[in-house]
């Protein structure tokens, strides 16, 4: 097996729209393996988008958020799963939901509660967020936090950070309407 270059990425990436973090590849900030992208992702219900190798307890999931129209009760966003909407701890790790034009809900496994949840208030005038989801280990406690437009939301301890493997990653799950959007500038360190 050669050595994986710059230009092998940038052909993956032109050939399939994901990007992989190689060998050659250096992470100082976290202990996250590798990462895919995506440049747009049109939301729709039951849009299983990959299954992901696994998410460890440091991850990052950052994605800009474009909506054109709310609709009414709970929509998916984003949801990545290990199987299962909601009742097992890792069926929601982590999932963002819109409700209505009133806020966005935005769900993962913290502390042992499988749907530890954020409500987080938006203007019904605004149509385009940038959404970032993070865990990372930070003087050996892990920290799960939610920023959006760049503004710290949640910042918590999560004393039962772990390993998930085999996730599912919906654009829009199949147990909730789709959210009427797309993503862009996806990205997901795991």
């Amino acid at each position: 097996m050669g050595k994986f270059t710059r230009e092998d990425e940038d052909q993956e990436e032109e050939e399939y729209g994901v990007k992989k973090a190689g060998r050659m590849a250096k992470r100082v900030e976290s202990t996250c393996s590798g990462y895919f992208y995506w440049k747009k992702i049109v939301i729709s219900g039951g849009n299983l988008i990959m299954t992901l190798p696994y998410i460890g307890k440091e991850y990052k999931v950052a994605f800009d958020l474009e909506i054109t129209s709310y609709g009414s009760g709970f929509h998916s966003v984003i949801h990545f799963t290990t199987g299962g909407n909601l009742g097992i701890y890792g069926q929601r790790i982590p999932a963002v939901f819109t409700h209505g034009a009133d806020y966005i809900q935005i769900t993962s496994a913290v502390n042992g509660n499988g749907n530890y949840k954020k409500n987080v208030p938006i203007d019904p005038q605004v149509q385009e967020y940038h959404i970032e989801i993070s865990q990372s280990l930070y003087y050996n406690k892990y920290w799960y936090n939610v920023d959006i437009n760049g503004v710290g939301v949640l910042a918590v301890e999560n004393n039962d950070a772990q390993k998930f493997d085999n996730v599912q990653m919906y654009a829009g799950d199949p147990w909730y309407p789709a959210l009427d959007g797309i993503l862009t500038n996806v990205r997901v360190d795991f």
